[in-house]
């Protein structure tokens, strides 16, 4: 049998390959398994930005009113086993490793080449239905209509923000990038959506109509009313929820409550949730690198926005968040990401800035970066990830922040540096 380390060394080198999105490959994967994703009902996630967050919050609301609750997200920061959850408990090593070996050999046998996170998918619906878990949170990976998790039943669907990202493969455009999200609508099946574009909601209303699914949209169908010290008023569609808070940093944050509120109302009569389970789940939430405070004197803060919307949202927090506070910035990014346009809304807030990369060979290189801060603030390129942060640490007067941004994979290298700095608090 492999070893935890060689199991996750195969799941890792199928990343390598193109990422070809079609579902024949999964149903068929799938069906050597007897289905399992048809052995649980879902609420399934789409958007650019906040879906991980919303299926968070859904999961620990859900957990908490006392149902076997199953949650698959994307990426991990740290672990595998972030991925895959049943309640609060991660997927174990032994199970990752067993997993892994049935679906490669019955996979192999039947000729089905699956791709990363295919395998990943496949392996997640097959625990899920063995733990015979009463519901599954599932966030999709990339788009929806063709995307891996597809296959699932869900009783109610969400599409949390839409904004330009992967465009290689969604399309240029927003819309053509909504109709993609979109496509996890199913006939009959609720939709909740959060703060669109109108076009963009005019679009999924009319998708929506052709399937013969309710939508409802925040701002028409249920609002939101921030309050200060990041409490904020739920109308829903059928509750009210006054002075409620969530434990996640940000107004954005609020606005993915009220997505992840939404859907709850509507799945309500097959899994009712009180209101007491509802507030300490929102105030209790732990949803790593979102504007993740690791420590305080100095701050030490992880956001792992990596696209336009997501940069917004994390500049529009600091700005809150800084009461004339220095801002010290250790930056990395995909090269295939608009990190021109990440550094334009991030450099005017910040003091300082050093410039890294990731172990990775989609990086950006940091010198690369290095031409968007040239005149602009004080710069410095230091190509070890953990070693930057560690400066930036050092240097940090008691009342500074030091702010670790632009991808998710930069937050999983140094997360655990970042923990032991938290523990020196």
């Amino acid at each position: 049998m492999d070893t935890y380390s060689e199991t996750l060394e195969w799941i890792y080198n199928l990343r390598g390959g193109v990422i070809d999105l079609r579902l024949e490959r999964m149903d068929q994967a799938l069906s050597l398994f007897g289905h399992p994703e048809r052995q649980f009902p879902a609420l399934h996630i789409a958007g650019t930005n906040g879906k991980g967050s919303t299926a968070a919050m859904l999961h620990r609301m859900l957990t908490l009113a006392g149902y076997r609750t199953g949650l698959y997200t994307s990426p991990h920061l740290v672990s595998f086993a972030e991925r895959i959850r049943v309640g609060d408990r991660e997927i174990a090593p032994g199970d990752v490793v067993d997993l892994a070996c049935e679906v490669r050999e019955r996979i192999s046998a039947a000729g089905v080449p699956l791709t990363f996170f295919e395998i990943v998918t496949v392996m997640a619906f097959i625990y899920f239905a063995r733990r015979r878990i009463d519901i599954g949170v599932i966030e999709v990976g990339l788009g929806g209509r063709l995307d891996a998790t597809n296959l699932v039943r869900p009783i109610a669907t969400m599409i949390t923000t839409i904004s330009k990202d992967h465009e290689a493969y969604l399309g240029s455009d927003l819309l053509s990038i909504a109709r993609e999200k979109a496509g996890i609508i199913k006939p009959g099946v609720p939709v909740v959506c959060g703060a669109l574009p109108s076009e963009v909601a005019a679009l999924i209303r009319q998708l929506a109509e052709e399937k013969h699914s309710p939508s409802y949209f925040l701002g028409r169908d249920f609002k939101i009313f921030l309050k200060k010290k990041g409490f904020f008023d739920y109308k829903g569609i059928k509750h009210d929820f006054h002075d409620s808070v969530v434990a996640l940093y940000g107004r954005h944050q609020q606005t993915n409550a009220a997505v992840a509120l939404a859907a709850l109302e509507l799945a309500g009569d097959s899994f009712p949730v009180g209101e007491a389970e509802i507030r300490q789940g929102l105030k209790s939430v732990v949803w790593p690198g979102r504007f993740e405070i690791m420590r305080e004197h100095p701050w030490v803060i992880l956001d792992g926005a990596h696209n336009g919307e997501g940069v917004k949202a994390l500049a529009e927090g600091l700005k809150e968040f800084r009461q004339g506070r220095k801002i010290k910035l250790l930056f990395a990014a995909m090269e295939d990401k608009d990190w021109r346009y990440m550094l334009s809304v991030l450099l005017p807030l910040m003091d300082e800035v050093v410039l890294t990369r990731v172990r990775m060979e989609r990086s950006a290189e940091p010198e690369q970066l290095a031409g968007c801060t040239a005149g602009i603030l004080p710069h410095r390129v230091v190509k070890d990830a953990c070693a930057g942060l560690t400066l930036l640490y050092q240097e940090a007067g008691p009342d500074d922040i030091i702010l670790a941004a632009g991808s998710l994979y930069l937050l999983g290298e140094i997360r655990p540096a970042a923990q032991e700095l938290g523990a020196r608090a």
